[in-house]
């Protein structure tokens, strides 16, 4: 492992260099960012899950971990704005110096209290460690540490950055949510929630109707699938709230419920509530 510790003053950079190596394939950026709770406390991930597909990038086999400590937080110990600024500015000119230069990638960010980390993946080329160094040594704004180490299984991207299973739900709700918003809805009122889950026998799909009914859900229609492991399907409704973090509780635990009798919880959709 490679670990450095900068801090220090001056502007100038390296120049722009560029690798030898063929282009990386096709790739569809697909932006998400989220909220973490852990034991030493809460973190926002961002990360580009258009990787998913193809990590790890066999050309890609070593990571790099820029933490941009922050001088001014927030009572919550996360940085301020203007903090999240400056780590932006490094962020952004490793991002044009190592992708524009296809010696790396940008995968993700972690924002925790007192400062932001960065991730990269870069070629197993000496020009792309040193492209990287230089480019976070001629950064002086912030108190900087950098580390380039073998990582060809990409875990710092499936297992530091990628959301867990509640975590995509909570992802995929909110993109539900982005778009009430945008066609008007405050949010602010309750309003029927349909919601679809499947299983694999008639049997299972009549369990999960008893909890449905003692917290008042109503059943709706009933679905069978052609060619599908879960062909028994159930569309139900819910008068609710549709606020975070409710609808998240609310759907995880349907998920639960679902995945406890060998089914799957399938997503739900509402109607767009506007102020009178």
């Amino acid at each position: 492992m490679l670990l450095l510790l900068l801090s220090g003053c001056g502007d100038v950079g390296p120049q722009q260099q560029k690798s030898e190596a063929p282009p990386l394939p096709g790739h569809e950026e697909r932006w998400s960012v989220f909220l973490r709770q852990q034991l030493a406390g809460p973190q926002v991930v961002t990360v580009d899950q258009g990787w998913s597909e193809q990590a790890p990038l066999q050309t890609h086999p070593r990571l790099l971990k820029v933490t941009v400590k922050a001088n001014e937080t927030l009572p919550t110990g996360f940085p301020t704005e203007a903090e999240t600024r400056m780590a932006n500015e490094l962020q952004d000119q490793l991002l044009q110096k190592l992708e524009r230069g296809n010696f790396g990638v940008f995968v993700g960010s972690i924002v925790v209290p007192g400062e932001k980390q960065l991730y990269y993946y870069l070629r197993a080329e000496p020009q792309a460690d040193e492209l990287a160094q230089e480019t976070v040594a001629a950064y002086t704004k912030r108190k900087v540490e950098a580390a380039i180490a073998p990582d060809d299984t990409w875990s710092a991207y499936t297992e530091q950055l990628f959301p867990n299973q509640r975590e995509q739900a909570e992802i995929n709700n909110d993109g539900v949510l982005i778009r009430l918003q945008e066609a008007g809805d405050p949010l602010s009122q309750p309003r029927p929630i349909e919601h679809w889950a499947y299983f694999k026998s008639t049997k299972a799909r009549s369990v999960f109707q008893d909890p449905l009914k003692r917290y008042s859900f109503e059943p709706i229609a009933y679905d069978t699938l052609a060619q599908s492991q879960m062909p028994y399907g159930i569309h139900f409704v819910r008068q609710d709230s549709i606020h975070t973090p409710y609808i998240h509780d609310l759907t995880w635990g349907l998920t639960q419920l679902a995945a406890g009798l060998g089914g799957a919880y399938d997503g739900w959709e509402t109607i767009v509530v506007k102020p009178r």
